[in-house]
């Protein structure tokens, strides 16, 4: 597992204003003040709108596509509720956090990096035209599991970037002819690697199916990769990986 995270501290205020530090601070009177709009949107959907103090800090920069904006939603929304006393399930933080990105605030994203962030682990995840996401854990052998850990890399390339535009542009472009197809495939690729895994397969079958992925995934917006990380990635192949 990637051993970066995302941390929430609460602390009741000593008066009626809310404080809000990340990588800029905000002191305010009233909920609706907030700037920060999953911060806002999160305190009046749990219900608290006085004497509160957030602080968020990160192992990691913001815009490097690990998921850490739906990881901090999750990880507010958890706080918040045990703030409250309120011990919410994983698939409650999950819909509420997809509620708030996609349906308040109309972010361009799937629901994929809040659920893993909610739930956690090795898992499957299916998303179901009516809404409904079914899950379950993949029963991956432990020695697998660790030969699999010890084969992971994560590599910091400098440049991060604001989702927001490439994924409306994957949006518009998944209507035009052949761009669903790549969509299905990726689909299947999930499908065939559930079970991959769940018969204990080679963790060498995860770094094949993500390069296959990779490339697949390329093909759907421009943004997504470019010359430098292009020549990152083949170089790492060159070097013995699989995929990434």
């Amino acid at each position: 597992a990637i051993d970066k995270y995302m941390y929430i501290v609460l602390n009741q205020r000593f008066d009626d204003t809310i404080r809000v530090s990340y990588s800029r601070t905000e002191i305010v009177d009233n909920v609706d003040e907030i700037q920060h709009p999953v911060v806002r949107e999160a305190l009046k959907l749990v219900g608290i709108y006085k004497g509160i103090e957030i602080v968020s800090i990160a192992d990691i920069p913001a815009g490097t596509g690990l998921g850490s904006s739906s990881s901090f939603t999750v990880g507010l929304l958890n706080a918040l509720y045990a703030y409250k006393g309120v011990l919410k399930p994983a698939e409650d933080l999950a819909r509420e956090a997809c509620h708030i990105e996609i349906n308040i605030l109309g972010e361009p994203i799937g629901k994929q990096d809040q659920y893993i962030a909610a739930y956690g682990g090795l898992r499957y995840f299916q998303f179901n035209p009516d809404g409904t996401v079914f899950t379950e854990p993949i029963l991956y052998a432990e020695k697998n599991k660790a030969k699999l850990s010890r084969n992971l890399l994560l590599f910091y390339t400098g440049d991060t970037r604001e989702a927001r535009a490439i994924l409306k542009e994957q949006k518009v472009n998944t209507g035009q002819s052949g761009k669903m197809e790549l969509l299905k495939k990726m689909r299947d690729q999930a499908l065939q690697l559930r079970e991959h895994l769940n018969n204990s397969s080679s963790p060498d079958i995860l770094g094949e199916s993500l390069n296959e992925g990779w490339q697949l995934k390329k093909q759907l917006a421009s943004g997504i990769s470019n010359h430098r990380i292009d020549e990152y990635y083949e170089k790492a192949l060159q070097a013995g990986a699989l995929g990434g």
